[in-house]
């Protein structure tokens, strides 16, 4: 298995798989695909993208080791293009191979056979855009680091600890479109969110201004502004989102 260069898996072996997974759950609980693998159609190369699977490795199954996995994977496949991050076939190789251990630790638990399968199915597949951002194992981790840099070149673990706080901050900067679409929008956020430590102490606090960002908001063209005009709206919404919270 290279280290060197992406791979997929074949459609048919995709397919398969997914078929297979509730006569497969003792190999997702503790075995593994070897024999599987070594029947061919596992190893497509992806030959425009290099990757350094080493790193893969490291990934830690704990929780709140979410910043440090999705940089990690950022690391290991930087040069991933977004529609490539979009491919089933590649993250189900990894989450079935190089990655089984840490996507077996991370997301299955002791639970009955049934539910077992359905956790595969959400975590070891992702047949749309929204699972591979929001539920593959390894998939939403490159996602994260992706939508980090984007927003912040300058510090992309600074803007992933903030994205990440909450299911519902990180829903906002990697679920909605306007992240792509209004970047001045999303950074002059996170620059709230650095300055401003009420905006995340709990999540209604963030919630608030994010209503009021929704209210004041409508009809604006945000795309014109200066970060100076962003800020200056951002804290009008801070603001107003802290008085209607006490």
């Amino acid at each position: 298995m290279s280290t060197g260069m992406l791979t997929r898996l074949k459609e048919n072996r995709l397919s398969r798989l997914f078929d297979d997974v509730p006569k497969n759950i003792e190999r997702y609980k503790s075995g593994d695909f070897g024999d599987l693998f070594e029947q061919g159609g596992w190893d497509i190369q992806v030959r425009s993208v290099e990757a350094d699977l080493g790193l893969l490795s490291e990934l830690d199954p704990s929780k709140k080791a979410e910043v440090s996995n999705s940089l990690t994977v950022w690391q290991a496949l930087c040069k991933m293009t977004p529609a490539l991050a979009c491919e089933e076939r590649i993250w189900v190789r990894l989450s079935h191979v190089e990655c089984l251990e840490f996507s077996r630790r991370r997301w299955l638990s002791e639970k009955d056979d049934q539910a077992t399968a359905r956790d595969v199915a959400r975590h070891f597949f992702a047949p749309t855009l929204n699972h591979c951002r929001d539920d593959h194992a390894i998939s939403r981790l490159w996602w994260n680091a992706k939508i980090a840099k984007d927003l912040c070149p300058e510090d992309q673990k600074g803007a992933l600890k903030l994205i990440l706080k909450t299911a519902d901050i990180r829903s906002n900067f990697i679920e909605r479109s306007w992240t792509n679409s209004r970047r001045g929008l999303a950074c002059s956020i996170l620059r709230i969110m650095k300055h401003e430590p009420w905006v995340t102490e709990k999540e209604a606090n963030f919630r608030a201004l994010m209503k009021e960002v929704n209210v004041r908001g409508g009809g604006m063209v945000f795309e014109v502004l200066s970060d100076s005009e962003l800020d200056r709206f951002m804290e009008d919404c801070y603001s107003s989102a802290m008085e209607g919270s006490g």
